[in-house]
């Protein structure tokens, strides 16, 4: 099932969580097996009906008003007769019947297919493969990409600063909708930019994992004896750390009280007092505290607090992503980014531990974390902690467009995570959406983008902000849990469940860099 434009709902793919049991697994296939096989019943109808046109006397010259079926043979006429003459206008009906009749059983057998394959799907009992092509390619890619990460380490800081910058800055004008254009018309630009996106998706976690693995084979000192991914951005942190050009070394993180007058619209976000519906809208909230979609202060962070109607209290807290690639006078930026990756201490992980604090958060009362990007890494490296899980009691964990593949989490706590090929952040922890861990708590959703007929999903599948942005990653989980999906629908059943009640307050954080 690849290749053609899919339904925007035939493009998500789900791994990990609690399936089906082993009867309904059987049930399911054998369902499948049925939907199989009368699709080759009917493709062996089909072909009869096509004998049966063949066989069909027509006058010379003369010619069906149906196009052509697939695989029909050529018309042949016979001697022509007075009788055949009589008979001819009957044979062209017939003829037509049965090749109509033909297509129609062909498309019938195609909607056989397609229906098993998305019973198997909806069941969880099917995962597109990667060809042998394919895996060959991104093996090439890895081994290219370890060459250049192991290039920039051996040309010291200098490389190591140079390879951060330059990615860094083009990911920053991606996501700013732009991308080193190097005086190549908008237009010309942006297609290339567009088609080197959909072109790089398949391989971006390749690319991070030959990235990663160069830098720190070449700099063992800075890895601290990490492999890979977590290795090489240990390396690059060092080097935010360090490197007086791109930022010192901090004391600690200080974090604010906002009220509405710190927001650009002089109010508070309109949903502070109310609790979300569902997961999906608590995902959405995360666009208000962005300074440009919401008008929040750079690096906000949102606690809010739900009664249920049993008196039962539970927390929800939203961490939006990166908000400077360069290191910034905030822990939102792209230092933060490598110390999360590297599983180093860091300052958004100790912002979202003061606000809890600070909020009065107990020991038994339920914690939802919800995060994007940056944010997503950062609520994934916290609920991996087990200090953190002695602390508090974590309810749920939700992630978008963030690369968590590295981290683990404890089992009972359920855990959402959605990404998309063409966003390439998700990647960069050098696993595919596949490679995420697998547990019956811990369920992955990605979306292929390029693949949909949607025609917002396709101009979305070429653009980094698009592909990355917030409305994306929900309407992934819509369609996911459309779906029926158990997997999805059960994960989003046990985190939904605490997100809402009668009565809801929100405080929102501002964090900032004490030695800034």
């Amino acid at each position: 099932m690849t290749g053609d434009p899919r339904r925007p709902q035939d493009t998500v793919t789900v791994h990990g969580g609690r399936g089906t049991s082993a009867v309904e697994s059987e049930s399911v296939r054998q369902a499948a097996a049925v939907l199989a096989r009368a699709a080759d019943d009917l493709r062996a109808a089909a072909v009869q009906c096509l004998g049966v046109s063949r066989d069909l006397v027509v006058v010379p010259g003369g010619s069906s008003a149906a196009g052509p079926v697939s695989g029909a043979p050529a018309f042949t006429s016979p001697a022509f007769t007075p009788e055949a003459h009589a008979l001819a206008p009957a044979a062209l009906a017939l003829d037509e019947a049965a090749r109509a009749a033909a297509r129609g059983l062909a498309e019938r057998a195609d909607l056989c297919d397609l229906l098993g394959w998305r019973l198997l799907r909806a069941a969880g009992l099917y995962e597109e493969a990667e060809s042998t092509a394919q895996r060959l390619l991104g093996g090439l890619v890895t081994a290219g990409t370890f060459g250049l990460g192991a290039a920039a380490g051996v040309l010291g800081w200098a490389g190591l600063a140079g390879l951060g910058l330059v990615g860094g800055a083009e990911v920053a004008g991606r996501l700013a909708g732009g991308a080193f254009a190097g005086g190549l018309p908008a237009a010309v630009a942006g297609w290339a930019g567009a088609e080197a996106t959909r072109g790089l998706a398949p391989y971006s976690d390749e690319v991070f994992a030959g990235l990663g693995g160069g830098v720190a084979v070449t700099r063992p000192g800075p890895a601290q004896g990490r492999q890979g991914v977590a290795g090489g951005a240990g390396v690059l942190a060092h080097v935010a750390r360090e490197v007086p050009v791109l930022g010192d070394d901090d004391a600690g993180i200080r974090l604010t009280r906002l009220g509405p007058g710190d927001f650009a619209g002089g109010a508070l976000p309109a949903w502070s007092g109310r609790g979300a519906a569902s997961v999906q809208e608590a995902l959405a909230r995360i666009d208000d505290l962005y300074p440009g979609a919401g008008g929040a202060p750079e690096a906000t962070i949102a606690v809010q607090r739900v009664t249920a109607p049993d008196g039962a209290v539970s927390w929800t807290v939203l961490v939006p992503g990166t908000q400077s690639v360069l290191p910034a006078d905030h822990p939102w930026d792209g230092r933060t980014d490598l110390e999360l990756m590297a599983g180093e201490a860091d300052g958004a992980t100790a912002a979202i531990e003061s606000a809890l604090a600070d909020s009065g958060v107990g020991p038994d009362e339920p914690v939802t974390l919800v995060g994007h990007s940056l944010g997503g890494i950062a609520a994934t490296a916290l609920v991996s902690r087990a200090g953190f899980a002695e602390r508090y009691r974590v309810g749920g964990l939700v992630t978008a467009g963030a690369p968590t593949g590295l981290l683990a989490t404890p089992p009972g706590v359920p855990v959402l995570h959605l990404e998309t090929p063409e966003e390439l952040v998700s990647q960069t922890d050098g696993r595919s959406a596949a490679e995420n861990p697998r547990t019956r708590d811990r369920v992955t959703v990605v979306r292929s983008l390029r693949d949909s007929a949607a025609a917002a999903d396709r101009t979305a599948s070429g653009s980094l902000p698009q592909a990355h942005a917030v409305s994306t990653h929900v309407r992934t989980l819509d369609l996911a849990v459309a779906s029926g999906d158990p997997r999805v629908t059960g994960t989003t059943d046990r985190i939904g469940a605490r997100l809402d009640g009668p009565a809801a307050s929100t405080v929102f954080y501002r964090a900032e860099r004490t030695g800034s």
